[in-house]
């Protein structure tokens, strides 16, 4: 985890309240998603769980 457990409790307050605000603001649905997804992708790159440009599967070895 890139921080402590503290402040990851207060980013995770934060961002749900981040996700009603987006949901509530009246953009267009693809948007929405796009917003919520980067987002969430965010969350989980602090908690170790996401590593940008990774693939989701895992390669087969030969």
């Amino acid at each position: 985890m890139k921080t402590d457990s503290k402040t990851l409790a207060e980013i995770l307050k934060l961002h749900a309240q981040y996700v009603k605000e987006v949901e509530f603001s009246g953009i267009k649905p693809l948007s929405m998603e796009i917003y919520k997804t980067n987002s969430h992708n965010f969350v989980r790159w602090i908690k170790d769980e996401f590593h940008p440009g990774k693939k989701l599967r895992k390669e087969v070895l030969s």
